[in-house]
């Protein structure tokens, strides 16, 4: 079958699964999107799949989650028939304005394949935000059901990412599922985002101080360890600061934890912290404060390869010479970018415009310009104001604001925020969040008879520490 034809059954596939399944459409979205970066790279290198086939079945969450996202504004016309938002209409703004740009750098000669991916990357948040507060809003009851099944997959798929980190052996990859491979013949990436000699992403290579315990850092299902550290991210958080404690919750945050460990990925460690600490604090929970804050101090005085490794990280970060690209993200970004006059209305979207390359903020001012960095930190900054409307006296919105706070530090390091696989379950649950706030909001503006049957309890009734 012709690749046209590949595409038309992918088609038809989504289709048929938002007519069957509507907005049971997520099981789909999010079980696709952990297992698509390993599973078709197995299909390709282990079954000789075509590149035809295995490139159809790469866009098939996107096929999907545009149809689930255009289903999801008719329901709210039709159901909700309120006005969506604030944050939702400043994030149609950054959308909006990012996808004219890529369309103008498309007309002016960028690459439309490059130019594709970069307006797909900048299109999610705008997309998965609709979708959960929709979901939220119409299925309250499903909207948390799905977050506890998908909060307890995730364990199990931390489980799986600790067999694959310690039990493969090392020529596995190469030999059964080529990532390299997939990412240069269907994807078409840029070859300095492989290691090709181990057949896995350049970042899946192992940390040097942490050579004795594995070559690779921990990937799992997800094909990559940034996006495997920040999808279990979700649900660490929820389980130890939301979901009521039962017995099994401190061995199920165990392996949550040494699964991120495992990953190597500073900037989800950065995030949970940061998020911690916040939430801690809010609470005034002082007590489990220092023992939280002291965790990281025990670990470097009690584990040298970590203080080694956190000792050489800290060498390179320097105001007036950094020494790695994460090091220039957060140094040289502030010294440089705003003095480039090619990054007021972007330079583009080829790769090649690049002076930072692990900066999100400079991923959006490189290569849509100064109106999109303004924007993107407009849309935070609303929806954490947002957050703060409702009046419920309860603090469960405390988590999803503390996480807003967490991604405005990690947008220091790169386009997290725009990744499908390591971010939908928190835009998920930055979605339901927004959702309970406005429903509260609307509590307090609309006449109560006009809200009949209307269920703000989206998200779960907050644990304890």
């Amino acid at each position: 079958m012709s690749s046209p034809g590949y595409l038309g059954l992918v088609i038809m596939l989504c289709l048929l699964a938002l007519f069957y399944l509507r907005l049971k459409c997520l099981y789909v979205l999010f079980v696709y999107g952990f297992f698509q970066n390993t599973a078709l790279p197995f299909l390709y290198t282990s079954f000789g799949a075509s590149r035809s086939l295995i490139a159809s079945l790469l866009i098939f969450k996107e096929i999907l989650l545009l149809a689930v996202f255009v289903y999801c504004i008719f329901l709210w016309h039709r159901d909700v028939q309120q006005p969506w938002p604030k944050p939702v209409y400043i994030l149609l703004l950054f959308t909006s304005y990012c996808v004219l740009r890529g369309v103008i750098g498309l007309l002016l000669g960028d690459d439309p394949w490059v130019s594709f991916w970069k307006m797909r990357l900048v299109c999610l948040p705008l997309q998965f935000l609709v979708i959960a507060i929709t979901v939220a809003r119409t299925q309250p009851e499903f909207a948390r059901k799905f977050l506890k099944q998908m909060t307890y997959l995730l364990v199990f798929l931390a489980i799986v990412g600790i067999l694959m980190f310690l039990l493969p052996p090392s020529d596995f990859w190469l030999s059964h599922a080529n990532i390299a491979d997939y990412g240069l013949d269907v994807r078409g990436d840029d070859p300095i985002m492989y290691a090709e000699s181990t057949g896995t992403t350049g970042t899946a290579t192992g940390r040097e101080a942490f050579a004795s315990l594995s070559s690779l850092r921990a990937f799992g299902t997800f094909g990559d360890p940034l996006a495997m550290g920040f999808a279990l991210s979700s649900p660490f958080l929820l389980l130890a600061f939301i979901y009521r404690k039962r017995w099994f919750t401190v061995p199920l945050l165990t392996i949550l934890a040494v699964a991120v460990f495992a990953t190597f990925d500073r900037s989800v460690w950065i995030f949970l912290f940061i998020v911690g600490l916040i939430v801690l604090f809010r609470r005034r929970e002082y007590k489990w404060l220092i023992g939280f804050a002291s965790v990281p101090v025990v670990l470097l005085l009690t584990v040298p390869p970590l203080a080694e490794f956190a000792k050489s990280e800290f060498d390179e970060l320097s105001w007036t010479n950094p020494g790695t690209e994460h090091a220039e993200g957060i140094t040289m970004f502030y010294q440089r970018a705003f003095t480039d006059p090619g990054n007021i209305l972007g330079k583009g979207m080829n790769d090649s415009v690049r002076k930072f390359p692990e900066s999100g903020y400079a991923f959006l001012l490189e290569h849509f310009g100064l109106a999109a960095y303004l924007t993107w930190l407009w849309f935070l900054f609303s929806m954490y104001r947002y957050l703060n409307l409702t009046n419920s006296g309860k603090d469960y919105l405390l988590l999803p604001k503390a996480m807003l706070l967490a991604t405005l530090v990690v947008m220091h390091f790169s386009q997290y925020p725009f990744n499908y696989v390591g971010w939908i379950p928190i835009w998920y649950l930055f979605g339901l969040s927004v959702a309970v706030a406005s429903t509260a909001v609307s509590r307090a503006r609309i006449p109560l008879n006009s809200l009949a049957g209307q269920n703000p309890k989206s998200l779960p009734e907050s644990g304890h520490a």
